[in-house]
């Protein structure tokens, strides 16, 4: 996604916002309530994402909300990508992948213990 903001190749950007959002939140579903969104309405994710009840869960919802929303246009619109549509997309991206991280780096039950 950086390499795709450095060339300016917005639909590049927006389309690696969207799968990182996605990989962010399965991976913190799949940790937290052992389940993935499946449906085809990408707006479920955050539903499912709520349950995990974790910190920061509202604010991130917000986030990746706001991403699924653009993501349609950014994967089938007929218009190209803008660039600040696609920067505010990888920005919040970003922030989602992040939160992903320290919430999953935080777990407190050692993961070797699940097997």
């Amino acid at each position: 996604m950086a390499v795709a903001l450095e060339h300016h190749r917005w639909e590049a950007v927006g389309l690696c916002a969207v799968h990182l959002t996605i990989a962010s939140v399965d991976a913190v579903t799949c940790a937290k309530l052992g389940q993935v969104w499946s449906g085809e309405d990408h707006g479920g994710v955050v539903d499912l994402l709520r349950e995990t009840g974790v910190a920061g869960v509202e604010v991130t919802s917000r986030q990746v909300a706001s991403i699924m929303e653009s993501k349609t246009r950014v994967e089938y619109g007929a218009e190209p990508a803008s660039g600040p549509r696609a920067t505010d997309m990888g920005k919040r991206a970003k922030r989602v992948f992040e939160w992903a991280v320290a919430t999953l780096g935080s777990e407190d039950t050692d993961r070797s213990d699940r097997h």
